[in-house]
């Protein structure tokens, strides 16, 4: 039971016929990934643009929490120092008035 040349021909040309087809279907996949990889680089460019606006945005933040946070401490050491002074004022007061209570 031996092939004839026609036969092997006819199944030459089918393998040849089937393997060019999934040439063309591999290639066009191909073309698929590749442009996916574009539409991917293109986002990737696109995010990285948008980390660089955050990490200024975060720098501007952390530096506007650091002057309030500095503003803060200052205020408050000088209403100590307000409320120190009106404190010694008053005892100041009482005192003088004692003493002239006292001196009569």
């Amino acid at each position: 039971m031996t092939i004839s040349a026609e036969e092997r021909l006819d199944r030459l040309e089918r393998l040849v016929e089937a393997n060019s087809q999934a040439i063309a279907h591999l290639t066009q996949q191909q073309g698929e990934i590749l442009e996916r990889m574009d539409r991917l680089s293109g986002d990737t460019e696109k995010l990285s643009g948008r980390v660089e606006k955050l990490s200024g945005d975060v720098e501007k933040l952390t530096f506007k929490f650091d002057t309030s946070q500095t503003l803060g401490e200052r205020l408050e050491r000088l209403a100590t120092s307000l409320i120190a002074g009106a404190t010694i004022s008053i005892i100041a007061g009482v005192i003088l008035v004692l003493l002239r209570e006292g001196s009569r």
